[in-house]
């Protein structure tokens, strides 16, 4: 028995020294970042084994960096027989200006400036900034350090007053206030593999309602000021692979808030949802692509529910903020396709449906799973996607319901809808 563990040790030793390992680590392509950054998130190390999984997950990683357009690598041998690997990004511009105009919900002419950076210092912080002008004035300005405190743990910083004319809906009728939240949040993200990962944050606001104009009750307030904490948590786990305008894989993203009143009688309440979104690739052109939303809150029986019916969140063609809810379910899927593709510039057709059903506040669970108010809008859009700059698409959709042939309505954006 002590010959064959004999054996078996000096066997072991001399596999180990005898095994192909990792001599070199390079990185391709990083004009803009720098290379300490992509160390940090490569997990393979000179020294180690090769393993195919790392290798994998890491270019996937590197896919998901807001400066990347595609990574690969390329494993090569050395004299000796062992291993050199070259991680290889293509890098994006990740300066990007925003310039949006609307018409707001009172028909004012609306616009929105602003510039946000993804890679600042070459390290893939992201500062941002923008001004809005709805007849209101609102602004906001956020810094994310993403490797503030190691390779995966990171922080993030949002100062905001945001102020919009929101409607609100009564049994007796609409009205439209004007809404103002001022906030300031901090959040922590941690890594903990490359397809998990959590965020936790704390965010302390003051909510402003004024009565407008529209429906007016002596139950109904003119006014409301609170000050309150939302407490926030993340569960992400992403397998997505991202090259150009396509991407494939699958996508889990669980968000909660518990909102606490500081200093009035309101109640305490929550809000959960969770996206599912799922990419495949089709031939060399063909991307589908889906989403679906579940998501529950406390069903107090007021207007101010968090689920939003609106053009811009999720039934294209429906109009801006035409209901609320305490629960939802919306399914928006769609077929892009490719019909120009060049070095620079690519340009996207698309075929959708979005679908959907809310509980109403105070309402019962089983609503959201009844025909009475549901919504079904096929649809058709385009976009105009500049492939050297993150994330610069520009989408026109035209949606229009087949329950109610009267809501239709082309819907104006940057980014894809998901």
């Amino acid at each position: 028995m002590k010959t064959k563990l004999t054996i078996f040790f000096f066997g072991f030793i001399l596999f180990q020294l005898n095994a192909q390992v990792v001599k070199s680590i390079r990185y391709q392509g990083n004009q803009k970042t720098k290379t300490t950054v992509l160390k940090k998130l490569t997990r393979l190390k000179v020294g180690e084994t090769l393993d195919s999984i790392t290798l994998n997950n890491d270019a996937t990683l590197l896919s998901r960096l807001p400066v990347c357009n595609t990574s690969s690598y390329v494993v090569t041998t050395n004299d000796d027989g062992n291993y050199e690997v070259t991680y290889k990004i293509e890098e994006t511009n990740t300066i990007i200006p925003t310039i949006n105009f609307w018409t707001a919900n009172n028909q004012q002419f609306s616009y929105q400036l602003g510039v946000k950076e993804f890679n600042f210092l070459g390290e893939n912080k992201q500062v941002g900034a923008f001004y809005r002008n709805n007849g209101f004035h609102s602004f906001s300005v956020n810094y994310t350090d993403p490797f503030l405190f190691n390779a995966t743990t990171g922080l993030s910083l949002t100062v905001q007053s945001l102020t919009s004319l929101e409607p609100l809906y009564f049994d007796g009728g609409s009205a439209n206030y004007e809404y103002t939240n001022t906030s300031i949040e901090t959040s922590v993200t941690k890594r903990l593999t490359s397809f998990h990962r959590i965020d936790l944050g704390l965010n302390i606001f003051k909510e402003k309602y004024r009565y407008f104009d529209g429906f007016q009750s002596t139950e109904i307030p003119t006014s409301l000021n609170e000050n309150k904490f939302l407490f926030k948590a993340g569960f992400d786990y992403n397998t997505l692979v991202f090259n150009y305008q396509y991407v494939d894989g699958f996508r889990s993203l669980l968000s909660t808030q518990y909102v606490m009143p500081i200093d009035t009688n309101q109640k305490s309440f929550y809000i959960l949802w969770n996206d599912f979104f799922y990419y495949k690739r089709i031939k060399e052109r063909g991307n589908f692509a889906t989403r679906l939303r579940l998501g529950i809150a406390s069903n107090d029986d007021n207007p101010f529910a968090p689920f939003a019916l609106d053009n811009n969140i999720n039934i294209r063609g429906v109009g801006n903020i035409i209901d609320r809810g305490t629960a939802v379910i919306v399914l928006n899927t769609e077929y892009r396709h490719t019909i120009i593709d060049k070095e620079w510039f690519a340009l996207q057709t698309n075929v959708f449906v979005d679908a959907g059903n809310w509980r109403s506040a105070g309402g019962e669970i089983n609503e959201i799973l009844e025909g009475k108010g549901a919504r079904v809008h096929p649809g058709v859009g385009l976009r105009f996607i500049h492939k050297k700059i993150y994330n610069a698409v520009i989408r026109i959709d035209y949606g229009r319901s087949v329950i109610n042939g009267k809501q239709k309505g082309l819907v104006f954006g940057v980014g894809q809808y998901f």
